[in-house]
């Protein structure tokens, strides 16, 4: 009797601790993530690889984007974003929107332009973006980044960015 007692106990002893571990862990995963489902780990490791840059970076409403200002010789205020996201591949997107869409003509040969473009800077992206922008973005792993990766792929951006909008300017509309 005393055996098939102690027997129950046990069981019952490792099911409740196996639930109690089961209910932190998942409390663990929680606290570790935002509601964007980005792992605060990675939040953290980008404000301090921004921090550790020196750019002067600001926050936004979102705690998984982040902008840096520059003023360039053709465009005035570059605004380069640089945003989290869940892609273990390309968590982080380094973005400019260049100009927007309202104010680029709608011919073959600005489009040609464009892609002539796209093949001419290296490692970064010259494209329209979702709202038919002119922007240019890198994609990039987090996992790798360090302050030198951060330094260098902001600049590239920055300096594309400028250079594009000056051999774009004459073609754009007020």
């Amino acid at each position: 009797m005393i055996t098939r007692m102690t027997r129950t106990f046990t069981l019952a002893a490792i099911f409740a601790f196996s639930a109690l571990l089961w209910t932190s862990s998942a409390s663990a995963q929680a606290a570790s993530s935002n509601t964007s489902g980005v792992p605060q780990a990675s939040i953290d490791k980008i404000t301090n690889l921004l921090q550790a840059s020196g750019f002067p970076y600001r926050t936004t409403s979102s705690p998984t984007v982040w902008v840096v200002h520059f003023t360039g010789s053709h465009l005035k205020d570059i605004k380069v974003i640089l945003a989290l996201g869940n892609d273990e591949d390309s968590d982080l997107v380094i973005f400019v929107t260049v100009t927007e869409k309202r104010r680029m003509p709608t011919t073959a040969d600005f489009r040609y332009k464009l892609l002539k473009m796209n093949h001419q800077f290296d490692q970064v992206k010259v494209g329209l973006d979702r709202d038919d922008d002119l922007s240019v973005r890198t994609d990039a792993s987090l996992r790798v980044a360090d302050v030198t990766y951060i330094k260098n792929v902001v600049n590239q951006i920055k300096n594309a960015s400028d250079e594009i909008y000056g051999q774009v300017e004459g073609d754009l509309q007020p």
